[in-house]
């Protein structure tokens, strides 16, 4: 729940103010910090200005990560808290639901609830800013690479994405962009975008991405998806 008393608005894009509001309940556990992936908030809201105004006082956020027993003891710790800051905002834990994984299969369909990152900036500051048409083959194969290094580590490989084709015509038709700009916890800019699209996979590897993300910087809230209902 959001305290009615602290402000009722965040910046669109708040995935830093997100991060740093877990790093103290992240540091007072065992376990590392790049195991977690976390949503951007969800709520009743409409933007404003660049900003969005949450018109309700519930909200959610998302948390996952592998390792089931950093992410319990984490969650234990923002619930014993009186209060988890997020900017100027001040949210109250009231309630935890544990969401089921789905039923993984070779081809899944999802969307994305936080920004997917493609370029870490710390590693790459000339392509960080760039903007890639998602439908391009470029794009796939950036972010194919991007999400195997991590998934080779595990023992994992082969996966192929295909963004929403009818997605991408309406935004194209519409004048929108694909993109937007995001800043890492260095406050470097960086291009991040929220797509639909379908993956053709191995039910491993569909469980792989589901609970640790696709591209970079997961641990930072970027690249965490759902599946398409």
């Amino acid at each position: 729940m959001r305290d009615n008393t602290s402000a009722n608005a965040l910046p669109l894009h708040h995935q830093r103010l997100l991060f740093d509001g877990l790093a103290n309940s992240i540091a007072d556990v065992e376990g590392n910090r790049t195991d977690l992936i976390f949503s951007s908030l969800k709520g009743t809201s409409r933007i404003q200005n660049g900003f969005m105004k949450f018109l309700s006082s519930k909200v959610t956020l998302v948390v996952s990560s592998h390792n089931e027993e950093f992410l319990k003891a984490l969650i234990a710790r923002v619930f014993e808290k009186s209060f988890l800051p997020v900017g100027k905002m001040n949210i109250l834990p009231k309630a935890q639901e544990v969401i089921p994984d789905p039923e993984f299969q070779t081809k899944m369909r999802y969307l994305c609830i936080s920004p997917l990152i493609l370029f870490d900036p710390a590693k790459d500051v000339a392509r960080a800013g760039e903007s890639l048409d998602p439908s391009s083959h470029e794009f796939s194969d950036v972010l194919y690479n991007q999400t195997m290094d991590s998934m080779e580590k595990a023992g994992f490989n082969a996966f192929d994405v295909q963004p929403d084709q009818d997605y991408i015509a309406k935004i194209q038709n519409s004048n929108k962009k694909f993109a937007r700009v995001y800043r890492n916890s260095h406050d470097q800019n960086m291009m991040g975008y929220l797509i639909p699209f379908s993956m053709h996979a191995h039910a491993d590897v569909h469980k792989f991405i589901w609970q640790r993300g696709l591209g970079v910087l997961n641990h930072e809230g970027y690249g965490m998806i759902d599946t398409v209902k």
